[in-house]
């Protein structure tokens, strides 16, 4: 009995670690849209912790509740809301990006940690836009 729980907790340690470790290869295996967006639009958001510069020319606030993205003018402020827990920031759009591979895979919004962290993000998730 007490080795089958091992069992099962080691296979499922197993599969977590595996979802981590495929990183934005598999994303869309183990990341799914939740339908809870009454409103908005549900988009893939990623975010990120450094850089030097944005590109609105201000220095990169990691902390900050900004964000980057290609679809909206800099300057605009975006209510992002995570719809597994409800909890909402406003952020400003002050950089471009994602890119590389977080793009190319349908993330279209890169909020700074702060931001992503306020709304309970751990990786990268669909959030609701408004």
């Amino acid at each position: 009995m007490i080795k089958s729980a091992f069992v099962v907790a080691a296979a499922a340690a197993l599969s977590l670690n595996s979802a981590q470790a495929s990183g934005w290869d598999s994303v869309h295996k183990y990341v799914k849209r939740t339908g809870n967006c009454s409103g908005g639009q549900e988009i893939l958001a990623s975010y990120y912790s450094s850089g030097a510069r944005t590109a609105s020319g201000h220095a990169f606030d990691a902390n900050g509740n900004t964000a980057a993205a290609r679809s909206w003018a800099k300057g605009t402020s975006l209510t992002v809301t995570n719809p597994h827990n409800g909890r909402t920031v406003t952020v400003v759009i002050n950089d471009r990006g994602p890119y590389g591979t977080a793009y190319r895979v349908g993330a279209r919004l890169d909020l700074a940690l702060g931001a992503a962290r306020r709304i309970g993000m751990r990786g990268a998730q669909y959030v609701c836009v408004m």
